[in-house]
C-alpha cells in the first residue's frame, strides 16, 4: 500500500524571492562599498606617510641647490678673476694669484638629491594613491628637471677632467697640493690675510700662454653652463620643489 505525503509548506511567491534577491544584493554592495572605503582610507594613511618623507626631502633638496648656487656665483666670480689677470703679465704676484685661482677651476661636486622616497613611491606603484592630479603632475615635472640636472651634471663632470688636465700642466704640483686642502666654497668667507698667505712664489707663467688659453676657454664653456643651470634650471627645481612642498603640507594637512 503506498503512502503519498503532501507537503504541507506554502509556495513561496515571486515576491519573497525578490527580496531575498535584495537583500543579497545589498549586503554584497554594502560590503563592497565598505571595504572600497577601507583601502582608500588605508591609500590616504600611506599617502600621508610618503609626504611626510617627502616633505623633509625636498627640504633638503632646496638647501642643497642654495649651497650650490652660492659655490657657483664663487666659481663664476673666480672665473672672472682668472680673465682679467691672464689680461696682466703673469709674473711674480699676478702669477701667484693666477695659480691659487686656477687651483678651483675643476669644481664639479654634483647636487646631491633625495630621491630615496620618491623612487620607493613609484616603484612600489604607490603613485596611484596621490588622487591629486595636479599634485601629481608637479611631482612628475620635478622628476623630469631632476633627471634634466642630472644630465647636464655629467657633461660638467666630463669638461671638468678636461679642464684638469690643463690645470696640471699650468699649476705647480707642490703649489697644487698645499691648495688641495682648502674647498671652493671656503673662498666665501676667506680673508684677504689668509689668501695671501696661500699664495707661494711662482714662475713666470707666460711660457705657458698657448695652455692658459685652452684652459681658460674651457673655463669659459664651464662658466656659461654653471650660470644657465643657476639661473635656470637650479631656479626652476627649486620653484617645484617649494610648489610640492606647499601643496603636500595643504593637501594632507601636514604639520
Amino acid at each position: 500500500m503506498e503512502v503519498h505525503h503532501h507537503s504541507d509548506t506554502p509556495k513561496k511567491s515571486w515576491s519573497h524571492y525578490f527580496w531575498e534577491f535584495l537583500m543579497l544584493f545589498l549586503a554584497v554592495t554594502l560590503g563592497f562599498l565598505v571595504e572600497n572605503e577601507r583601502e582608500h582610507y588605508i591609500e590616504k594613511i600611506r599617502a600621508k606617510d610618503f609626504s611626510k618623507t617627502l616633505v623633509k626631502d625636498l627640504q633638503n633638496d632646496t638647501a642643497a641647490i642654495h649651497a650650490h648656487i652660492k659655490t657657483t656665483k664663487i666659481y663664476l666670480a673666480i672665473a672672472d678673476s682668472l680673465l682679467s689677470l691672464s689680461q696682466t703679465r703673469l709674473e711674480g704676484r699676478e702669477a701667484s694669484l693666477f695659480s691659487f685661482y686656477t687651483r678651483f677651476m675643476y669644481w664639479t661636486v654634483p647636487i646631491v638629491w633625495n630621491r630615496s622616497t620618491f623612487e620607493q613611491i613609484k616603484n612600489s606603484g604607490s603613485l596611484r594613491f596621490f588622487r591629486n592630479y595636479s599634485l601629481l603632475e608637479t611631482m612628475i615635472k620635478y622628476e623630469a628637471i631632476v633627471n634634466r640636472v642630472g644630465m647636464e651634471t655629467y657633461h660638467h663632470q666630463i669638461r671638468g677632467n678636461m679642464l684638469l688636465n690643463q690645470i696640471n700642466v699650468i699649476i705647480d704640483p707642490s703649489h697644487h697640493y698645499e691648495l688641495s686642502k682648502r674647498f671652493i666654497w671656503q673662498l666665501d668667507t676667506m680673508s684677504r690675510k689668509t689668501i695671501e698667505s696661500l699664495l707661494a712664489p711662482t714662475e713666470t707663467l707666460e711660457n705657458k700662454r698657448p695652455e692658459i688659453k685652452e684652459m681658460l676657454n674651457m673655463m669659459i664653456v664651464q662658466q656659461r653652463n654653471l650660470r644657465f643651470n643657476a639661473e635656470v634650471l637650479w631656479k626652476a627645481a627649486e620653484e617645484l620643489a617649494i610648489a610640492l612642498i606647499n601643496d603636500l603640507t595643504k593637501e594632507y594637512r601636514l604639520k
